[in-house]
């Protein structure tokens, strides 16, 4: 079946791990579907993981048990990419014992070997519709009855309601075949089973986690002004032999090729390959732009003097540049510069409030100046 997009729920990155949380607390197996490089596998792993203990508590409440002996409990995600495995591994090796054909319960299942030790945790199915129909009947069969052969999942309220095992929850994800990243799609059966999520990528979204994880100023200016390029470029038609484009993930790898300040001859084929030419073209064009401002003379005492480039996008990332440098000590600075408002000035206050709250999320001390309060009551409607 080729899974009809338009009939599942739309998330944004911010809100996907409470949604996911609401799901898995009055269980449900949750499906995440999205194009590939958006971020799913790293909110699974980061923020959902962070909210389990939340989660478990609210099943322990539901089936009567005690939450005492959630206390203290270590919890981990078991990612498993599907794709990786073949139907033996899920379903176990067969071997004979006294003229009885049995499986051999696979390593890949939390809690296998674990002794006397209960597990707490998110199995973690990642691209699960890149395995073939035949894999996904065997997970079926797990999420449905909590069992595969001899194997029990831990808290299934099936097999292991009062959690003798522990806790193990279950959630998918996969790209769709419409993302032509081998995706065999999933069929009725099972996709009637699950709750379905379609992740789509956000820039606000992007821009706020890139601003707390070091992505370079200059990349997140280039997003700021050209948001298209958030998730651009995996062009289904595309026919070239570099299958490649701006998405959230390929974007921090433009980051961190920025700063290793790679020399002219290799600029352009470097991002070529992370971000594909379109991508890397405006962001390139963008970053030449900047260069026209003399960092050091703002920084230095002369921000009246300093130029200004004429067009707005070029003015985000000349001023995204100060990002970097900017602390304590030199933010009046950097503020009288980013005031320069108007005729021969910045198009727009918005610059000076994304650079300078970028500026004080990196060096929080800023926020103690009285340079920062100032700047915050004169543009108060706009920081709002």
């Amino acid at each position: 079946m080729k899974t009809n997009v338009s009939s599942v729920n739309h998330i944004t990155p911010s809100k996907l791990a409470e949604a996911l949380q609401c799901a898995l607390s009055i269980g449900l197996v949750p499906m995440v579907w999205s194009s590939p490089g958006l971020g799913k596998s790293a909110i699974i792993s980061g923020e959902l993981l962070q909210r389990f203990l939340e989660i478990a508590t609210a099943i322990f409440i539901k089936r009567g048990l005690k939450t005492a002996a959630l206390n203290g409990v270590s919890t981990k995600v078991f990612e498993r990419r599907c794709g990786d495995y073949d139907v033996l591994d899920f379903n176990g090796l067969p071997y004979v014992q006294d003229g009885v054909q049995r499986r051999a319960v696979s390593d890949i299942w939390p809690g296998v070997g674990a002794g006397e030790d209960k597990v707490y945790g998110i199995l973690f199915l990642d691209e699960f519709t890149q395995a073939g129909r035949e894999k996904q009947t065997v997970v079926q069969q797990l999420f449905d009855t909590g069992r595969i052969g001899d194997y029990v999942l831990p808290g299934h309220p099936k097999s292991d309601p009062a959690c003798k095992l522990g806790l193990v929850l279950i959630v998918l994800a996969g790209n769709r075949q419409s993302d032509r990243a081998n995706s065999h799609g999933m069929g009725v059966q099972t996709g009637n089973r699950v709750a379905h999520f379609t992740l789509e990528a956000n820039e606000g979204d992007w821009l706020e986690w890139g601003a707390a994880n070091d992505i370079d100023p200059l990349v997140l200016a280039f997003i700021r002004q050209q948001p298209q390029y958030i998730c651009k470029g995996l062009d289904t038609v595309q026919k070239g032999e570099h299958p490649t484009g701006s998405t959230p993930r390929s974007l921090e790898r433009l980051s961190d090729a920025v700063k290793t300040c790679p020399s002219p001859d290799i600029e352009t084929v470097l991002y070529n390959g992370i971000v594909g030419e379109e991508c890397s073209r405006a962001f390139i064009a963008l970053a030449h732009a900047s260069r026209c401002v003399d960092v050091e003379q703002v920084l230095t005492g002369q921000p009246d003097d300093a130029e200004i480039p004429k067009e707005v996008g070029h003015q985000f990332a000349a001023a995204s540049l100060l990002i970097r440098r900017g602390n304590e000590h030199n933010v009046d600075h950097i503020i009288r510069y980013l005031e320069r408002v108007g005729d021969g000035g910045f198009s727009s206050p918005e610059v000076a409030v994304f650079v300078v709250e970028a500026i004080k999320r990196r060096v929080p001390l800023v926020a103690e100046t009285e340079a920062y309060r100032d700047f915050c009551l004169k543009w108060a409607a706009i920081r709002s």
